[in-house]
């Protein structure tokens, strides 16, 4: 066995910079960046001839409210967003994390949201039972759906909402979680297809394998909180997704767009290098 070498001064100050630093990354990803949203902006082709101006999308996603995501953090992100004087908001899931505790003020922050501009929602696994894919049994959702009915959010599931824009009609398709076996696209689309843009709303950008088949043009989700660390050289490793190349920002797939927002709220209270996210999309 080799003999052991004594710790030198050098090495120990080494070492105490190291764990210090370890220590520092972790306060910023607990105290700083979780509640430091940011405003990302996009501008995307949808309509057959541009109308008098773009459709303005507020998307936001994965609210979180949990004892790590407090209400005032989606309140400001839902303040930032109007501020960008959005046509239509797109509410892309994960309300809450398994449990709906204190409805009422998360209620009325929502209010705050519905009562001032159109609104539509899909739900999201951690809306139900985040397990059920393992499980193979449905979801549980309808506490939450029952508390988004009652903030005045109208949820879209394997839905079509007709939506006109500047005299541009399109379609909004809503779709069922992916994670709780409920994404089921062929009731989503409508039988007759009338060549209108289509845009998808979906929780998880995932399902994009399931929508091949069926024509569309830009996909709205969230889920993957951009990953929540966001390395460089490696991006997000550990979104949970099995396509991470769609971890966040817009990407093309297939001769179409899709957009995933690192969402506002987070799990486990830990966010770096992956600031939480406000957008605002423009469709052109």
């Amino acid at each position: 066995m080799p003999p052991r070498l004594p710790i030198t001064r050098r090495h120990f100050i080494r070492s105490l910079s190291v764990a210090g630093g370890a220590a520092g990354i972790l306060a910023y990803g607990h105290w700083i960046e979780p509640e430091w949203l940011e405003v990302r902006r996009e501008r995307i082709p949808f309509f057959k001839s541009p109308p008098p101006r773009p459709l303005r999308i507020l998307l936001l996603a994965d609210f979180h409210y949990s004892a790590t995501v407090p209400l005032s953090l989606i309140k400001r992100s839902i303040e930032l967003g109007l501020a960008e004087k959005p046509d239509l908001v797109l509410l892309a899931g994960d309300f809450v994390t398994e449990r709906l505790y204190d409805p009422v003020p998360y209620m009325a922050v929502l209010k705050g949201l519905t009562g001032r501009i159109p609104c539509l929602a899909c739900l999201g696994n951690h809306d139900g039972d985040v397990h059920a894919e393992t499980r193979k049994r449905p979801a549980v959702l309808e506490p939450v759906r029952h508390f988004l009915k009652q903030s005045g959010v109208p949820v879209l599931e394997n839905q079509t909402q007709p939506w006109t824009h500047e005299g541009r009609p399109f379609e909004i398709i809503g779709l069922g979680d992916l994670w709780s076996n409920l994404c089921e696209p062929e009731k989503a689309f409508p039988k007759e297809d009338a060549g209108l843009p289509r845009l998808v709303l979906s929780h998880n950008p995932d399902s994009k394998s399931l929508l091949r088949n069926f024509r569309w043009n830009v996909m709205t989700c969230g889920h993957s909180h951009g990953g929540q660390f966001c390395l460089p050289l490696l991006g997000s490793p550990f979104a949970p997704l099995e396509d991470k190349r769609y971890a966040f920002g817009l990407h093309e797939w297939e001769g179409r767009q899709i957009y995933t927002t690192k969402g506002v709220g987070n799990l486990h209270g830990i966010r770096i290098n992956c600031r939480p996210e406000v957008t605002i999309l423009d469709l052109v």
